[in-house]
């Protein structure tokens, strides 16, 4: 009797820690967040929404630098961390649910004028390499690698007018990234990638280890399961103009017919 009262003294103290929303914090990284008329959009922040919706959570979402989220985290200001790469020094701090919002491919892009075809890491030798400060690069590889130059520009879009001006050879980032990206500048001619991804990776909304909030978790990690095999998710990949991974159409088609 004793540990029910405690139980459901806990779950008293939950539900009235959400008496505020949560906070949520990302930076530009479209097409998974974008700014669009105001509001906080793309792929992985429109799931996000469903997920907390669908679980009657409110929440305030910002976005800022990475840098500036990360150190909100860190100082206990954020609740959740939208599209955060993996890392084990990030995971002594947050929690990675056991689904991700996102598969990442990420790719080396080269301007047109100036092809580097890459296959592996030992590909890179003299190179120069664009970055983005804060970012986990989880290829250890790639993260350690003495053999070529990484490069940080605050942002991508700096990365790849360096590439046009022919200030760095390459840019890594996630593919649908870059090439929405490279679209918005008028770059999308200019530039190319290697069809082969460097590695591949997985971007998580990443939660505070807060008792009140890492006890969302669970609840967040089946809701965004279920969800990655709707409508819903098929209507926000086509959104933005994505492909739909074959899983999720059939699913899809099934609840149609």
């Amino acid at each position: 009797m004793v540990r029910l009262y405690a139980l459901l003294f806990l779950l008293s103290c939950s539900v009235n820690s959400f008496a505020q929303p949560l906070k949520v914090c990302t930076n530009e990284w479209p097409p998974y967040t974008l700014l669009e008329d105001g509001q906080v959009r793309g792929i992985d922040a429109d799931l996000l929404h469903l997920v907390l919706t669908n679980l009657n959570i409110s929440y305030d979402i910002t976005l800022e630098p990475w840098r500036r989220c990360l150190r909100k985290m860190s100082d206990g200001k954020l609740d959740i961390l939208l599209d955060a790469f993996y890392s084990d020094e990030r995971a002594k701090g947050m929690i990675f649910p056991n689904e991700a919002m996102a598969d990442s491919a990420m790719v080396l892009f080269h301007a047109r004028a100036r092809p580097h075809l890459i296959n592996s890491v030992d590909d890179l030798t003299g190179l120069r390499v664009g970055t983005e400060p804060g970012y986990a690069y989880s290829n250890q590889a790639f993260a350690k690698g003495t053999h070529f130059v990484r490069e940080d520009a605050p942002t991508l879009d700096a990365n790849i007018g360096k590439l046009l001006l022919g200030r760095i050879d390459l840019v890594i980032t996630d593919r649908a990234v870059g090439l929405y990206t490279a679209k918005t500048m008028g770059a999308e001619n200019a530039i190319a990638y290697s069809p082969q991804p460097l590695y591949s990776d997985r971007v998580y909304a990443a939660f505070s280890k807060r008792p009140a909030v890492a006890a969302l978790v669970p609840r967040f990690e089946n809701e965004l399961r279920r969800l990655k095999s709707s409508p819903e998710y098929a209507a926000i990949l086509r959104r933005y103009h994505q492909e739909v991974p074959a899983q999720t159409a059939e699913q899809t088609d099934a609840r149609a017919d």
